[in-house]
């Protein structure tokens, strides 16, 4: 990672240029950040009385952005604890990824706000840490909040212990958090111990796996089929076939009780582990399988099954698949046909793709939203947006909608490949029914409407471009 400009440096740097106008208190918050020598006011108080309405201040939308242009790693990152006070809700996991993505250094960041923090943190941050370590996949980080609550005898909850055991990167890794909850008394819960089995599989410690979940009873806990298997896909990520099948075989018998019977996500993670290894026969045998036990696919089981099949070339065998769910009442053909489109265009099986499209629509069988989407994109990816342009239209006239980032893909396919005709009437269309459009994507389409005289339309799908946050200008 390159040195950080010292925080001189950088506010020289900001200064110079005026304030973005996503960050209209940019300056002002400068100006707390960096007060003159000395000053006794904590920071929390000073930006609190400097900004009474966090929220209104600094939109979270802003923040990826903002974080990266304040003085240090670690101001960046007090900024943001205070940002998130205890009344504000907990971001969502794609806000979390892109804070943890935005902090600068957040590894030595982290570390250093524990150390110089004599006082204990108030809970939320500390779930905070965790949650960004998590998302940033920081292990040490997250090691180094657990000890800090430990060293001020405070006992994280459950959900602080998933954080850590899911940025946990050995099977090292799960023992010393597990060695912290067992010293602090607290007990492991179902979806902690599910956590900890999958890491330790996936390292290979399948030995401490299994022990984890022979202990389960001691911690009012009732082995079920999610812990094996979170086993099982374990096994499969460390490339352990014959000892995921053994397990499974295990679960289909009595011995383990009935509620670790094997379950459809069970089969999806076998399906997938027998692809792996290149067992096509076992994998398309596990219908059968399932059949025998009552356990009826799902959309994911059946994606994934007929995505193995499409990878191995053997179209015959996905249609077969077809009836065999529709005739068990398992799906739809509706459902299935539109999963098994979206599987050969995932494989690059171009031809046979276009002709299950026509074919579907000939016969009145209605492609899904997800389906037409897909198709509309890989058809732009091969550089084919005539094409595309021609289906979309299609689809729309058979009530088909696909989604709203497609016709910002497919406009700029046009234009770059010189379908001025086209690329104008689907911008007609976008506009009015204001479809906006990924902000990198509008900015590319501007430019190249205005290169071909297009100025009236360049400046409305100015208007439909959209900030990171989904917001259009």
């Amino acid at each position: 990672m390159p040195p950080c400009a010292s925080p001189l440096l950088l506010r020289r740097r900001l200064s110079t240029r005026p304030p973005h106008r996503e960050h209209p208190k940019l300056a002002a918050l400068l100006d707390v950040l960096n007060p003159p020598p000395p000053s006794s006011t904590p920071l929390p108080h000073a930006l609190s009385s400097a900004f009474p309405s966090p929220s209104d201040a600094f939109p979270l939308r802003t923040l990826p952005r903002l974080l990266p242009r304040l003085p240090s790693p670690l101001l960046s990152l007090r900024f943001l604890l205070w940002r998130l006070t205890a009344s504000t809700p907990q971001p969502s996991p794609h806000a979390l990824s892109s804070l943890a993505t935005s902090l600068p250094d957040l590894s030595s960041s982290v570390p250093l706000l524990l150390s110089s923090s004599p006082q204990p943190l108030p809970l939320q941050h500390y779930a905070l840490l965790l949650n960004l370590s998590t998302h940033a996949g920081l292990f040490p980080a997250s090691l180094a909040v657990l000890r800090h609550m430990r060293s001020f005898g405070l006992v994280p909850d459950a959900a602080c212990f998933h954080h850590a055991l899911r940025a946990a990167g050995s099977a090292a890794d799960v023992s010393a958090v597990l060695e912290i909850m067992s010293g602090s008394g607290a007990s492991p819960t179902v979806p902690v111990i599910v956590t900890a089995v999958h890491k330790l599989a996936s390292a290979g410690n399948f030995e401490s796996a299994r022990r984890l979940i022979d202990k389960m009873p001691e911690f009012g806990c009732v082995p079920n089929a999610v812990v094996y298997t979170a086993m099982l896909d374990g096994m499969y990520n460390f490339g352990n076939l014959d000892g995921a099948v053994r397990l499974i075989e295990e679960m289909e018998g009595s011995g383990l009780g009935a509620n670790c019977a094997p379950n459809v996500v069970t089969y999806t993670c076998l399906v997938k582990c027998l692809f792996g290894k290149g067992r096509v026969a076992e994998a398309l045998g596990v219908l059968d399988r399932m059949a025998g036990r009552g356990v009826m696919p799902n959309r994911v089981f059946v994606q994934t099954l007929l995505e193995g099949v499409c990878m191995e070339q053997r179209v015959a065998d996905t249609y077969n698949v077809v009836e065999r769910v529709v005739g068990d009442r398992g799906m739809s053909s509706e459902q299935c046909y539109n999963v098994l489109l979206i599987c050969l265009w995932r494989v690059g099986m171009t031809a046979e793709a276009e002709g299950l499209a026509q074919r579907m629509m000939k016969k009145g069988v209605q492609l899904s939203p997800l389906a037409g989407s897909s198709m509309v994109r890989e058809l732009c990816v091969r550089k084919r947006s005539l094409d595309a342009y021609h289906w979309l239209g299609m689809m729309e006239e058979n009530g088909v909608l696909c989604d709203s980032n497609v016709y910002g893909t497919l406009l700029l396919g046009l234009c770059e490949e010189g379908h001025l005709h086209e690329a104008s009437a689907l911008g007609r269309k976008v506009v009015e029914r204001e479809i906006h459009i990924e902000a990198s994507c509008a900015e590319r389409l501007v430019e190249l409407l205005k290169q071909y005289g297009d100025e009236e339309l360049a400046s409305h799908l100015l208007g439909l471009k959209q900030r990171p946050g989904g917001l259009s200008f």
